[in-house]
């Protein structure tokens, strides 16, 4: 994480297979992302539930392997659905599979459908952000004590071990997913080394504005946050096939194409970096993206082609 612009690749798993997927990051690592990121659903959101969706951090264990510099990660895990301990071995084990390349991402959870299915319960939003802070709490602990001992609301540790500790120290870095400004982006401020959130320009610039308040009351330096934007990115070297993909894309997610534009980063590489510097205009330091179906490597390749260089 070490460029002033960050940029990755979400690709989601939603009737993936394993050797597409793996070509793929592949891909990224080697045309110069700096990031390359699973989900965590149980489900396809957007395609039928029916077609596969491999888990997660099993997934992740050897994609990470699949690549040699690129950071990994799950954008975001999902607190509740895992006991945060687990997670956290996870991660430390991840993290040494990859030679120091996890970021940690998590998230308060959303998708009820996924929480109905399987059983868990689906607890009021507030809970599951004191969940996310507790746990977070836990895994931390855990990559950074010796046998810790913890008794919370939620989540108790009795001399835990947890070996082998990440490569990362004092841990890996934190991305926190979300939007909610009274507690979300409190939380940010307490864990966080990277904030990553949906929206437009100015929906982000005041968001902005708000983690910088919670980062002054919490005795952190805002600077010290990576501020990552996430969305579709719709990009081709013709205009028409941008705009005919931009309206392909609205529908599925069930918006208008005024309303997906306002929240992608859509058309040519010239516009697509136009966007981008309105972005980073009010504060916004990354880039995380979605590029279409996971086996074309189209979308990436002129990203990285034609975009990225203008930001490095």
């Amino acid at each position: 994480m070490t460029n002033a612009v960050h940029f990755g690749v979400q690709t989601p798993q939603e009737g993936a297979t394993y050797d597409t997927l793996a070509a793929h990051w592949r891909h990224a690592d080697a045309v110069g992302f700096d990031s390359v990121w699973l989900d965590d659903h149980f489900y396809s959101v957007v395609r039928p539930r029916a077609e596969a969706q491999m888990e997660a951090w099993t997934l992740l264990a050897p994609l990470a392997r699949e690549t040699t510099r690129i950071g990994v990660g799950i954008l975001v895990t999902c607190n509740s659905y895992r006991n945060p301990a687990l997670t956290a071995k996870m991660a430390a084990t991840v993290d040494a599979l990859s030679n120091g390349r996890l970021i940690h991402g998590m998230g308060a959870g959303w998708f009820s459908a996924e929480y109905e299915g399987y059983g868990y319960d689906f607890p009021d939003v507030g809970t599951r952000l004191a969940m996310l802070e507790e746990g977070l709490q836990v895994q931390k602990l855990l990559w950074t004590s010796d046998q810790p001992s913890f008794t919370g609301r939620f989540y108790r540790l009795e001399t835990a071990w947890c070996e082998p500790r990440p490569v990362q120290r004092p841990h890996p870095p934190i991305l926190i997913g979300g939007a909610g400004e009274k507690v979300l982006l409190r939380i940010v401020a307490r864990h966080a080394q990277m904030w990553n959130c949906p929206g437009s320009p100015a929906e982000l610039g005041r968001k902005i504005e708000i983690l910088q308040a919670h980062c002054v009351r919490e005795g952190r330096d805002p600077a010290g946050i990576q501020k990552t934007w996430f969305g579709n990115v719709i990009i081709d070297a013709d205009p028409a096939r941008a705009h005919a993909r931009l309206e392909r894309i609205a529908a599925a997610w069930g918006m208008t194409t005024e309303q997906m534009a306002a929240r992608s980063l859509a058309g040519t590489p010239t516009a697509v970096i136009e966007q981008i510097s309105a972005y980073r205009a009010v504060g916004i330091t990354g880039f995380i993206g979605m590029y279409g179906r996971v086996a074309d490597l189209r979308s990436t390749t002129l990203m990285a082609e034609q975009v990225l260089p203008a930001f490095r």
